[in-house]
């Protein structure tokens, strides 16, 4: 019987593309010939980056030789191409090898077995405890700054802000740690309610909304009580060290790719975004449906925006057909072109609907030719269009 020899089989595989995951079973060992190979671990939200790999060395030959699970997972990080080794041929490449190299082999397994282990219980950072020293600093700051005759409160979003320019945490896990705090007293959270009035169209008469939470204010009324009761809590809050959330927050994402969250939701409101990109934590998000009562959710409303607040073309399903007809007529054909190939399905109807057939026709042809938008010229016209109305409408200046 002919034994197969290394280098049989290669794979590819492209940036991004998980090989193998934590848990599955472990068929293949690989041995990098170019690109390169991140192994990491995943603990509760946490992602534990272990090593990268280059060409020449060789990963997920322990599970194989041990025939036990993986103990991490393997993403390429770059186009990369591996030869597979199977375990068959593994296995028959350590049968032909001098007897001192199996029993060192065997002893590597037992030796990366403990370290597997170590890696997943050994405690080295607190996340809670963090929070918490944050939370106090912050606070001993504020007391400082406000003057005796006030109270010294401090905004939940402003603190929550702090806390996540300092520490890798979310939205989610501050939420949970405030609520921690406040069913042991240390820390007292005042939902500050809002409303606004608006004119009903058919009476003529103002109208009050519904009261909303605008501002959560927070108070620790003993500083000396919340860091002893806070230290020993802390000491049940455990967790792994990570290098990357596995899930952050909406502001998080904005923040990471420079956008504001105001426009992200829209883009997902829209269909721009996958659904399947966004999660709720089921805690918190219950809690709130469960405020709210289930015809809260049965319709949607979009906010009535004013000229004032246009921000892109998108938001120009606001403006009224008239002013919109005499501004796209300004522009020029190309300028409307480029103004619907950036906008969202529903402004873009609404482009067209502002054209005439003939002109319509032109402008959706010129999109279809369109292969990709200069984004310096979109933004600068789009920019134009806004101006336009806002002048005709007297509110640019």
């Amino acid at each position: 019987m002919k034994t197969p020899e290394v280098g049989d089989k290669n794979k590819i595989f492209h940036k991004g593309q998980v090989i193998y995951k934590e848990g599955q079973s472990s068929n293949e060992a690989y041995i990098i010939k170019q690109g390169a190979i991140g192994l990491y671990r995943l603990s509760g939200n946490k992602r534990i980056n272990l090593g990268i790999l280059r060409p020449g060395q060789i990963f997920g030959e322990m599970g194989v030789i041990s025939e036990e699970k993986r103990t991490a997972s393997a993403e390429a990080l770059e186009y990369t191409e591996v030869i597979v080794l199977d375990q068959n041929l593994l296995h028959t490449l350590l049968l032909k090898s001098p007897r001192p190299v199996q029993i060192i082999t065997s002893y590597l397994v037992e030796r990366v077995r403990a370290l597997n282990a170590r890696v997943a219980d050994r405690p080295c950072s607190n996340t809670f405890a963090s929070v918490c020293s944050v939370m106090l600093l912050a606070w001993r700051a504020a007391t400082k700054s406000t003057p005796k005759s006030e109270a010294t409160q401090i905004s939940t979003v402003e603190l929550s802000k702090t806390i996540k320019e300092i520490l890798l945490v979310s939205q989610v896990e501050i939420d949970e740690i405030f609520e921690k705090l406040a069913k042991v007293h240390i820390i007292d959270i005042v939902d500050v309610k809002g409303s606004y009035y608006r004119k009903d169209p058919l009476l003529g008469t103002m109208k009050k909304s519904s009261d909303f939470v605008k501002e959560r204010l927070l108070t620790i009324p003993d500083a000396d009580r919340f860091a002893r009761v806070s230290k020993n809590m802390a000491k049940d809050q455990q967790d792994v060290c990570g290098t990357d959330m596995e899930f952050i927050d909406l502001h998080e994402f904005a923040k990471e790719i420079q956008a504001q969250p105001g426009v992200i939701l829209k883009k997902l409101a829209y269909g721009e975004i996958p659904e399947t990109s966004f999660f709720f934590h089921k805690a918190s998000i219950m809690s709130y449906a469960a405020q709210k009562g289930p015809e809260f959710f049965q319709r949607a409303k979009r906010p009535r925006l004013k000229i004032e607040d246009l921000q892109s073309v998108d938001d120009i399903i606001a403006v009224d057909n008239t002013t919109l007809e005499e501004a796209l007529s300004k522009l020029g054909f190309y300028k409307v072109s480029v103004l619907a190939s950036l906008a969202g399905e529903e402004a873009r109807n609404k482009i067209y609907g502002n054209l005439s057939k003939k002109i319509a026709a032109v402008v959706k042809e010129e999109v279809a030719r369109m292969d990709g938008l200069d984004s310096g010229e979109a933004a600068d016209i789009e920019e134009e269009l806004l101006t336009m109305i806002k002048t005709m409408k007297g509110i640019a200046g």
